[in-house]
Order: C-alpha cells, then structure tokens, then sequence
C-alpha cells in the first residue's frame, strides 16, 4: 500500500520541479517591453559615433526609449603580454558590469565566455525563433570554438581573404589568368611568367607579398604553411617543427621565388610608419596577383577613384579575383576566415531582455540588407547574400571567392595558427638571413633548414623560459 501511495507523490514532485525550472527559464529570457524606457550600457571600443552610424540610430528609431550609456575597452599597453591584457580586461568587465558587449578577436571572446561574464544566447534564440538561416556558418563554428561549444555571442561581420589578379596585366603579356583550385605552386608558377626586367622601383612583379608587420619572407611561408595545415611548433609548445618535410618543400619553394624574382619581398612595417595605396604594388598596377583580405577591395575602389579624378584623368585598372589557394591534400578547406566582432551579453546585466534585442538586430537580416547599401565599406557580411553588390569593381559572382573555398576550422587547427606574435618576429628574422644565404649560394637549403631549426629552436626555449618566468612559474 506505501508503494503504490508513493508512486503518485514522487511523479507530482517531479510536476512541480519541471514548472519551478520552466518558470525559471521563462524569467531567465523574459519578454522585452518597448514602452519601458531603458538604458543600455554598452562596451564598444570604436566609440559612440561609429556605434552610432552603424547600429544605434537604427535601433532607436525602432525603440526610442532605450538609450545608451557607453564604456571603452581598457587601453591596450604593448608592454602587457597577452595574459596581462587579459586580467586587466576581465577586472574591467567586472567593475563595469556592461549590457553588451563587443569582444575583439583573437583570444578575448575565449577568455571572457571562459570567466562565466557572457550569457549563452541559446535559450533567447529560442524564445524568438531568431534563425541563423543566411549567416556563412563557419562564423557560427568560429565563435562556438572559442565559447567550446556554446554560442556566447554573435557576429554581423567577418573577414575572409581571395587571390586578386590584374587582368590588364594578365592580357598585357599573354599569361593565363589563374583559376579556382590552383595549388600554391601552381600559382608562383604563374607569377614567374611575367618579365622581371626593369629597375626595383618601375618592374612589375607577378606576385606581391604584402605589406607585413613582420619580416615578409616568413610571413610568406607561414601563409603557404597555414594553407596546407603544416605546424610549425608541436602540441607542447616546446618542439620546433622546422626540420620536417613540410618546411623543407616550403623553403625550397621560397628560395625558388626569391631567386626567380618573382615575388616582391617588401620591407617590414615600422611602427607609425605611413602607408598610402601607391606604396601597395599590387593596388597601384605594378603586380599581377596578391593573396589579401576583402579590405583590398575598397583600396582597389579608391585606387581608380584617385585616377578617375586626377588631372588629367588615368586609365582606370581592372581587376578580378577566384579563391586562395588550396590545399592539395584537402582541397575544399583551405581557406582561413577571422570574426574581429563578435557582440554578447554580460552576464551581470539587469536589462538582458533589451540587450538580447539590440544584439538581435545587430545580427539581424534587416540590418545586413541596410549595410548593403554602404557598397565597398567594411568587412564582409555574416548573411552573405547582401555582399554581392557591394563591390562595383568585380562581378557578383566573382565575390564569392572569398567564401567558395570552406576555412579551416575545429580544435586540431589551434596549435597551427597559434604561434607567439613575439617568437614569430624573431624567428621570422632567423628565417630571412638563412634563405637569403641560400640565394646567395653561400648554403644549401639541407644545411639552412638544419641552422633554422638549430637557432630556432634556442630562441623558442628562451621564449619559453621568459613567459614562465613573467607568469611567475618557477
């Protein structure tokens, strides 16, 4: 009799903790009431008036009682290391206590979700049906890799990188224009078609490096590496990886470029060093291809605009683009894409039901057609649809390419692309003086990759040893 008296008890609990929890979860994403007035404060490192322009004035004529509060990132001192950085910014966050937030790339996103000071987005999503249908999903991957699975913010934005070719150069000398699904050296075989004749300073080139902050010779390697997947330090962070098979066909691969005169090679940036687009070889018409994000294609806008208004008026120059190039072991994932914005709620927020609103409508449909209309401005849109006739230089489906080609993502990846900014610029300088001693028949490429990786592999354990002793480990 106990037990069949039980049974009815232990199953009307079970009732009521099911509408306790369900009442929670209602609480927890409570509807958002229009006619409240409501101050959002909202963490945004570009400022009010960029904020402004690009979502606030929108969002207040949809909602014209809530209002903004704003708060900047904490200044960034290059003298932090990246774990310094990171203190600083949580504390930040903790003191401030922001209703949105919007977190950098890189290891921020990571590092805030991690300290528990971002909401998981899912149940608000589900509460308004809110589709991800039309957002390139891998921007969706990239922010559940750094939130380990859960989506604790979203992105409106995201940048991707395309190989642009001159075609009046490519007609000019009768070469080939490059296809989709063109390896790596497929590609420097075309730029070696090209004359090399001609001084530094007027010769065209048939491929251009880019402007880099670190040595441009590595940077070039690093980029082939990263393309087909080649580590240049092991899972440990101790080992360096520079005498495996793969560095070795890359550096035969450079030198050959190097030598070929081929690739322009150009100086390393200096800090505060001014730029303009005539420095930018490619931009300016003097190089047949560049691997480079969809920023290029606003210089490339301005470019002609500046020869379309010049006194007297110059040819304007005609370019197109198809996707990086690829992976011959997996050639449908090889390219590499960055979300720089991702924007989330803070989880001691007193108004997450307003602050789910405004970072639904960043990350809204509504907003993506808008943005549209600002052709050649920003970075791609995460609803890819609306970024076909943003850019009045190539046709609609030549901008594709910047997301034809599937990036690289998942966990295994990490340790690829997650080489110490500091070891890289010094490693980076070890790696130019070696290659340009092969180029000068002084060494063979054995016997450089051996000193590479001897000298490379000292300034690693001595990068390590001072990190271990910033941290305080002993």
């Amino acid at each position: 009799m106990k037990d069949r008296l039980r049974a009815p008890n232990i199953a009307w609990l079970l009732l009521g903790l099911i509408l306790l929890l369900q009442g929670c979860a209602d609480k927890e994403t409570e509807p958002f009431d229009p006619n409240q007035p409501v101050s959002l404060k909202i963490m945004y490192e570009w400022g009010e008036e960029n904020f402004y322009n690009r979502f606030g004035k929108e969002f207040q004529l949809k909602y014209p009682n809530v209002d903004f509060r704003f708060v900047e990132n904490p200044q960034y001192l290059p003298d932090l290391t990246a774990e310094e950085y990171e203190e600083t910014l949580l504390a930040y966050i903790e003191k401030e206590r922001p209703d949105v937030l919007r977190i950098g790339g890189g290891f921020r996103l990571e590092a805030v979700s991690a300290a528990g000071q971002l909401i998981d987005l899912a149940p608000w999503m589900k509460r308004d049906s809110f589709s991800l249908d039309g957002i390139y999903p891998p921007v969706i991957d990239a922010i559940k890799m750094k939130g380990h699975g859960t989506l604790y913010g979203l992105s409106p934005t995201f940048t991707s990188s395309a190989l642009y070719y001159n075609k009046d150069l490519f007609e000019q000398y009768g070469v080939t224009p490059p296809q989709e699904k063109m390896t790596w050296e497929q590609v420097l075989d075309l730029a070696a078609r090209f004359p090399v004749d001609g001084s530094p300073e007027e010769r065209i080139y048939g491929f251009d490096q880019g402007l880099s902050s670190y040595d441009s010779i590595y940077s070039f390697m690093e980029r082939i590496a990263k393309t087909e997947q080649i580590a240049l330090i092991d899972a440990s962070g101790k080992r360096l990886l520079f005498d495996s098979d793969g560095w070795r066909r890359i550096t035969k691969l450079t030198v050959w470029s190097m030598t070929s005169n081929s690739v322009y090679f150009p100086e390393k940036l200096t800090a505060g060093q001014g730029i303009t687009l005539d420095d930018d070889l490619f931009v300016s018409g003097r190089a047949a291809m560049v691997v480079s994000g969809d920023s290029t294609a606003k210089d490339l806008q301005n470019m002609n605009k500046f020869r379309r208004m010049s006194i007297p008026p110059q040819e304007l120059l005609r370019w197109g683009m198809v996707p990086v190039p690829i992976d011959p072991v997996n050639p449908q994932s090889a390219n590499e894409i960055s979300v720089f914005e991702t924007y989330g709620i803070g989880a001691d927020s007193t108004a997450k039901a307003a602050a789910w609103e405004l970072v639904k409508f960043i990350n809204s449909d509504e907003w993506a057609k808008g943005r549209s209309r600002t052709r050649g401005e920003g970075n791609l849109l995460a609803r890819i649809a609306y970024n076909k006739e943003r850019f009045d230089l190539f046709d609609p489906e030549e901008i594709e390419a910047f997301y034809k080609v599937k990036p690289q993502s998942g966990e295994e990846l990490r340790q690829i692309r997650q080489v110490p900014y500091e070891f890289r610029e010094s490693f980076g300088e070890i790696v130019r003086e070696e290659l340009e001693s092969i180029a000068a028949d002084k060494q063979s490429v054995d016997q450089a990759v051996q000193k590479i990786q001897t000298r490379g592999q000292a300034e690693l354990d001595s990068f390590n040893a001072r990190t271990k002793e910033i941290n305080g480990v002993h």
